[in-house]
């Protein structure tokens, strides 16, 4: 833990992120001890869990001789590949393997203890227990998908995990919170009055629910005229039906499934008919993302916004932390790619992401705040909002 502790003691006061004053200050915490802490906590929790796979895997008497991708995977099934190429890079940057060329070595005890973690976490964040739990259930579950050739989809999102997914979506979860709270400062900045607002999906109304309650305190709530709540899932947008007018109230709530992968036919949904379209970590899971990107400038009047929340990467080529658990899934790893607008499977750098927005037909393209400024700041903070008009 004495990285960590050296890492937390370089960190001051919060700097000028040059946001309005309000939004300065919401953004203060992640400049706060807690959020880094528990940041930090997150990325050793998941390196150690990405190594204890590998051990499970029965990879070590191999990782100690030193082996390449191929000879680790070549007796699981072939849809190992995706995830053990992004899990033995990631845990070489992490110092848990060394890497000579394309041979990868395992040296000395590994660094397998998480209780250490849990509490250090415990006592500089307290209450975020469950994201680790997920940790730990990921690891419980994902096995077939190597041995079996199981579905990722199927082994991370059954009965027994979805709990878990529940309670790390929320606003409380200092993880999982930036994700809102940007997305929230880019949607307000300029939204007009009689709004017509469409959510990507929803998920569990956390964003809702933000910007409801934010809304009542600043006094723009009512600029909205109607909220377009939509997911792909059945069972989120039931339960949303079910609980967000209570849970986000203020917001003028319509309903509809949305696949942003196939045609948008939603009841009454037609072209130029929104003011925003808001998506939080959705927009990296289109097969076709000119395409869909193109659909979504069409059902926005001229002037709207897209605002996206998104997790950014430093740099395509190293894997970071927050990818783990989305490589079993397949709507992440397979889409359609572009050498320029669309490299790689999964989440994007800034510089990407205004390459295929601007090249899809849209305008005006701002990070909300400087993405880059921000993760020289804090290295571990993978998140960035941007609002492209159209």
């Amino acid at each position: 833990m004495k990285l960590i502790h050296d890492r937390l003691n370089q960190f001051g006061n919060p700097p000028d992120l040059g946001l309005d004053k309000r939004a300065q200050a919401q953004v203060s915490v992640f400049f706060t001890r807690p959020f880094l802490a528990l940041h930090y906590a997150t990325q050793i929790y998941t390196a150690r869990v990405v190594l204890a796979l590998a051990l499970e895997l029965g990879w070590e008497s191999r990782l100690r001789k030193g082996a390449t991708l191929e000879e680790l995977i070549h007796d699981f099934s072939p849809q190992s590949r995706t995830v053990a190429e992004w899990m033995l890079p990631f845990l070489s940057d992490e110092s848990l393997l060394h890497r000579e060329g394309d041979h990868y070595f395992l040296t000395g005890e590994p660094l397998l203890d998480l209780a250490e973690i849990r509490a250090f976490a415990e006592a500089e964040a307290p209450g975020h227990g469950p994201n680790f739990d997920l940790l730990d259930a990921v690891l419980r579950q994902v096995k077939p998908f190597f041995t079996e050739g199981k579905s990722g989809e199927q082994l991370l999102f059954d009965l027994t995990i979805f709990p878990l997914w529940l309670a790390f979506f929320r606003n409380e979860n200092l993880n999982y919170y930036p994700n809102n709270l940007l997305t929230l400062i880019a949607l307000r900045e300029g939204l007009p009055t009689g709004a017509r607002v469409m959510e990507l999906g929803g998920g569990v109304g956390s964003f809702a629910q933000l910007l409801a309650r934010d809304g009542a305190e600043a006094g723009y709530l009512d600029r909205i005229a109607e909220y377009r709540f939509t997911d792909i899932a059945p069972t989120f947008l039931r339960k949303a039906q079910r609980d967000l007018r209570d849970k986000a109230p203020g917001l003028p709530f319509t309903f509809g499934a949305l696949d942003i992968n196939k045609s948008f036919e939603i009841k009454n949904l037609g072209e130029g008919l929104f003011d925003v379209i808001v998506g939080i970590n959705v927009l990296h899971v289109a097969v076709d993302l000119q395409e869909v990107l193109r659909r979504l400038r069409a059902l926005l009047k001229p002037g709207g916004r897209l605002v996206i929340g998104e997790c950014m990467k430093p740099d395509l080529a190293h894997p970071i932390y927050n990818e783990f658990f989305f490589k079993f899934v397949k709507s992440f790893t397979e889409v359609d790619l572009d050498p320029e607008l669309r490299p790689c499977s999964g989440f994007l750098t800034p510089e990407v992401w205004e390459k295929a927005l601007l090249a899809s037909g849209f305008k005006n393209i701002r990070q909300v705040p400087d993405i880059r400024a921000v993760m020289q700041l804090c290295p571990t903070f993978y998140v960035g909002a941007m609002t492209a008009e159209a």
